[in-house]
């Protein structure tokens, strides 16, 4: 029986630059089923008007440059750190269609400036949640979260918000079953809608992030390294995000062997560990 942990993973800070192909071990596809994902997302006001957030996980590694007169987006800046396929590191191009778009505590009101399904899924929501923070009062937001693999179709989620356990679910094919006050809150279809109309913004932004999660697990369970081309991959999420539109995919290669394990703490905790490096212009 898998044990929740009700403290956040170990948080390193102030690391130089690291390889993570030659730090963190590679993802073993034939383990699905024994082991969690995890993901961290950092945002920083670096000053009144830039804000820079990255999102790290077992398969994606993200950085967004944001700067604002207060009001709007002056200029946006999408780098892709590690990604599955050749064509992610396209995606800052249709992020700039935001540029000039107000900000506004609802990270989800970046799909109202730009069409989610052209832009890469994760560099667009670290976007939104970029442009969230930029309006907040506190310096410094970090989510660490986790979904465990299926057993007997039941998954087990946390995310610990500033280090504390903010949500932990327990879910069945889609549904929360635990704790009692989210009974039967499914996360399947309109779950964006119902979190905005249910919970309080900042309790929304959580329970979006970590809804994300059980998609982003599902990655685990099917190797794709196998494959070398977008084209290969035939029962894909078309049409869902920028590499996986028909005119990109023809062009993806796959990006064999980025995939890394992060489920020990020893490895959790070096999750942008590097992030202040990069803000030395070494992106």
């Amino acid at each position: 029986m898998f044990e929740k942990p009700q403290i956040a993973p170990p948080s390193e800070v102030d690391r130089e630059l690291f390889d993570r192909m030659k730090t963190i071990p590679p993802y073993n596809f034939d383990s699905y089923g024994e082991g969690l994902c995890r993901r961290r997302i950092r945002l920083i006001k670096e000053t009144e008007n830039m804000t820079v957030g990255e999102l790290e996980d077992d398969f994606h590694h993200f950085r967004v440059e944001l700067t604002h007169d207060m009001t709007k987006v002056l200029a946006v800046s999408g780098s892709i750190l590690r990604a599955p396929w050749s064509t992610c590191s396209e995606a800052n191009s249709p992020l700039q269609s935001i540029v000039g778009s107000p900000l506004s505590p609802d990270s989800t009101s970046i799909g109202n400036y730009a069409v989610p399904t052209s832009n890469c899924t994760h560099l667009f929501d670290l976007t939104g949640l970029v442009i969230s923070h930029s309006v907040q009062e506190i310096p410094i937001r970090q989510y660490d979260l986790m979904v465990t693999d299926p057993v007997d179709d039941e998954q087990e989620l946390c995310l610990w918000r500033d280090g504390e356990l903010f949500l932990d679910w327990t879910i069945r094919e889609g549904v929360i079953i635990s704790p009692a006050d989210w009974e039967g809150v499914s996360l399947i279809g309109k779950f964006i809608a119902w979190s905005k109309d249910n919970l309080d913004p900042h309790t929304a932004e959580a329970a979006i992030a970590l809804r994300r999660m059980t998609h982003i697990s599902t990655g685990h369970g099917i190797n794709l390294d196998k494959l070398d081309s977008g084209v290969e991959h035939t029962d894909g999420p078309i049409g869902r995000c920028y590499t996986y539109s028909n005119e990109v995919l023809i062009r993806a290669k796959r990006m064999k062997g980025t995939v890394r394990d992060f489920r020990k703490e020893e490895h959790a905790s070096l999750m942008l560990s590097d992030m202040k490096a990069r803000g030395k212009g070494e992106l």
